[in-house]
């Protein structure tokens, strides 16, 4: 055998000693084979773990399915920014996230409801309950600086000007610009006269309330969006749809109701806009209080938050 693998040495590309002697098998020694420098690999390339595609990454497809889900069995039962909640949620093992004056809620606690309620759906659907034990039930409860609800709810003291900011502060959300928004990501919005609103993005829309596949600058004039707004009374507020549309392009019709004079800025203080993370990647990033921070509540801007859109 090994007399049949020798020539193959004298082959490769550091048998050029093979050119200038004559080749005897019978000769070749230990000696010899020294001679020969080590024959050259080709260069491996090792493959590069593949980034993660957006519905491994995000948790967009789950927040999708929390809105379906909540649109319809608690749409449309009345808006009261008093409110919390449509209904108790059960936070795994450690009791419930209780509502308050349920079936009615507002817009912070709608997207909190959409996050609770993917928790549910998630941990259903993969046996995974992990998201439950990286927050404990009272930080969809308490609204200090370490409580993912106070952020939700809006405090510029506590770096949160939005859902979005909210996920971010906590390690469980990504920056994302307006341009760059899909479906199921969360957005805060201004509008021209000192009011504001917490919603979820569902998707670019043209002057004509058409859903278009992805930003286009020349085309969209706005987005539609999900989160509970409008009136009391059942059926004229709640958790619903808009169309938001921003300022410098009117209040064009649109194929429902219209939130109109949004005011589109860079700015995240103005337009806060992001995604939340799947739970595998989620950072363990938490905030923790300062001296500027310490005993800080926040409270509900109850005049920006009001809860009225255009076709209310």
């Amino acid at each position: 055998m090994t007399k049949f693998l020798l020539p193959l040495l004298f082959l490769l590309p550091s048998g050029a000693y093979a050119i200038d002697k004559k080749f005897d098998l019978n000769a070749v020694t230990l000696e010899i084979l020294r001679e020969f420098p080590p024959a050259l690999s080709p260069a491996v390339a090792v493959p590069r773990r593949a980034d993660p595609q957006p519905e491994e990454k995000y948790f967009n497809a789950y927040i999708l399915k929390a809105i379906d889900y909540l649109y319809k069995n608690y749409g449309l039962l009345g808006y009261d920014i008093n409110s919390i909640l449509t209904h108790d949620i059960t936070y795994n093992t450690s009791g419930i996230v209780p509502a308050r004056r349920a079936p009615l809620t507002m817009c912070v606690a709608a997207q909190m409801e959409i996050i609770l309620t993917a928790y549910e759906i998630y941990a259903g659907e993969t046996g995974d309950f992990s998201v439950y034990y990286y927050l404990p039930k009272r930080s969809f409860e308490g609204l200090s600086v370490t409580d993912l609800k106070g952020h939700i709810w809006v405090n510029p003291k506590f770096n949160a000007n939005g859902t979005a900011d909210a996920l971010i502060n906590f390690g469980m959300g990504e920056r994302e610009p307006f341009e760059n928004l899909r479906p199921g990501d969360f957005v805060n919005i201004n509008r021209a006269n000192r009011t504001g609103h917490a919603v979820t993005f569902i998707g670019y829309i043209n002057k004509t309330g058409k859903i278009l596949p992805r930003y286009d600058a020349g085309a969209v004039v706005g987005f539609k969006y999900f989160s509970s707004q409008g009136r009391l009374a059942a059926g004229e507020g709640g958790l619903d749809y808009r169309y938001a549309v921003f300022s410098k392009f009117g209040c064009p019709e649109m194929p429902y109701k219209r939130d109109c004079e949004v005011i589109y800025s860079a700015d995240q203080r103005m337009l806060n806009t992001g995604t939340m993370l799947a739970p595998r990647f989620w950072t363990h990033t938490m905030p923790q209080a300062s001296s500027e921070t310490e005993g800080e509540t926040t409270e509900l801007n109850h005049g920006f938050f009001n809860g009225l859109t255009t076709d209310d």
